[in-house]
């Protein structure tokens, strides 16, 4: 069954049509859900009971249950699961910073791109996220939290341009005034770099929401063992497309590059991000590695963070060093899910060891 959460405005309106409503319901249940994040039936106080009930017949209102939540102890990031109605689980954080409270949604069941330093492709891929299960995380945080969003950034579980069609349309839900009315410069979409749809998604969007690309390395190599889509899809075509994007449809880019000690943090490796940015006049934001335990390296001290931060700076580029939020709530990408995940299957080998669940 269909999910209201995920329905554009002409798909709401052929719904309430087909149900012999009139038209004017439509943009009431438009502003139930995306301006007022109702989650349940009884909360929509101004169409009648009957309506209500035709139209749940046809179509659930939420496909998302909360299934846990962990605080970081200064309360500036909160980490949400999700169960999703086929019994798999999603991620989702907020985090708060000043004036800004920003969501940070997950587009897919695991992941296929499986970054070497991520924990999203840990677990294997599992499916495609729907269009209402990415924007119903931004309703359930706000509702969850009682904050108001400010900004959502498409950088949790998943590769957003794998799951290209409901990206865009999470996207346009996101933006559109009927829907959550975000200002497009307040959502961003990021890409690990697969290059035929980066253009594509722009244009798609006339270049009104933020692209952020993972770089991580400027040195081919070692971008192909950290991002191994890179091996498809190189730096060079990689830089090409972007250059497109900049040059031709005058967007501007960021590019997110994980610090990772011994790895990334060279003075070598500042001098290429230097070399590959300033054509692009990129911005960069540096994001202090945040450990997953399936990958044996560490973070950089703050000192090293800071040095490859100068460095850059000096070498002309806009620089912003991220603080690596919650480490203490499983922040870094998919950690959390693969926990509970890896929790229950010890759960499930414990019983079947004793003898209380049968052995395939």
């Amino acid at each position: 069954m269909k999910t209201l959460y995920g329905l554009t405005d002409k798909e709401v309106l052929e719904l309430v049509g087909s149900l012999g409503l009139p038209k004017y319901r439509a943009a009431q249940l438009l502003g139930w859900v995306y301006q007022k994040n109702a989650l349940a039936w009884e909360e929509i106080k101004n169409l009648p009971k009957a309506a209500l009930q035709e139209l749940s017949k046809v179509t659930a209102l939420v496909s998302l249950e909360p299934f846990e939540e962990k605080r970081s102890a200064d309360g500036s990031s909160v980490k949400f699961l999700f169960k999703t109605r086929d019994g798999h689980l999603l991620e989702s954080v907020l985090i708060s910073n000043k004036d800004r409270q920003t969501v940070c949604v997950s587009t897919q069941l695991g992941c296929k791109i499986r970054c070497a330093f991520c924990a999203s492709g840990q677990g294997g891929f599992v499916r495609d996220l729907t269009a209402g299960e990415i924007v119903e995380q931004v309703a359930r945080v706000s509702r969850m939290t009682g904050k108001k969003i400010t900004n959502v950034v498409f950088m949790g579980m998943g590769e957003p341009l794998d799951n290209f069609d409901a990206t865009f349309k999470a996207v346009h839900i996101l933006i559109e005034p009927w829907g959550f009315a975000f200002g497009a410069r307040r959502v961003t979409v990021s890409t690990s770099g697969i290059v035929p749809k980066i253009l594509d998604f722009v244009k798609s969007v006339d270049g009104r929401v933020r692209l952020s690309v993972s770089l991580h390395s400027s040195i081919e190599e070692v971008r192909t063992k950290l991002v191994p889509i890179n091996k498809r899809y190189p730096l060079k075509e990689l830089l090409s497309a972007l250059r497109k994007v900049n040059q031709g449809l005058k967007r501007e880019i960021t590019f997110e590059y994980t610090l990772i000690a011994g790895v990334n943090d060279s003075d070598e490796e500042a001098e290429g991000v230097a070399m590959l940015a300033r054509p692009l006049h990129a911005k960069i934001n540096i994001i202090p590695y945040n450990p997953v335990a399936e990958f044996d390296h560490k973070a950089p001290s703050p000192e090293a963070a800071e040095h490859f931060c100068a460095h850059l700076k000096k070498l002309g580029l806009h620089v912003t060093l991220r603080q690596t939020e919650g480490k203490e709530i499983d922040a870094a990408c998919g950690q959390l899910r693969l926990d509970r995940a890896q929790s229950a299957e010890r759960s499930l080998n414990t019983a079947r060891d004793s003898g209380l669940v049968p052995r395939d």
